[in-house]
């Protein structure tokens, strides 16, 4: 049987693609928010099925949310004003979330 030793670069490697498949991942669940935000903001009545929503996404990873909110909240002040309402909204919907994981 062959086995392989694995080198530091390719620990290194492997890290770093985890770490950026984390990013995106943070990345996606705070467009989903934004979204979710939106659809609140018109529809009050589905913000508990928004927050189920974005818990699913998570799974139960604290530091993927919080990470999605940093990424909702670096994005407030460089949008127009309803869109950084919204995104002020996604990051109350991540951080409601957060305080009921």
């Amino acid at each position: 049987m062959h086995t392989q030793m694995e080198s530091g670069f390719e620990r290194a490697e492997a890290v770093r693609t985890l770490r950026e498949g984390r990013r995106e991942r943070a990345r996606v669940i705070a467009s989903l928010a934004e979204y979710l935000a939106a659809d609140v903001q018109e529809h009050p009545h589905r913000a508990v099925d928004a927050m189920a929503s974005l818990a699913e996404w998570c799974d139960g990873d604290e530091e993927l949310l919080a990470e999605a909110r940093i990424d909702v909240l670096r994005d407030t002040p460089a949008v127009q004003a309803s869109a950084g309402e919204t995104n002020r909204g996604a990051a109350e919907l991540l951080e409601l979330l957060a305080e009921h994981s």
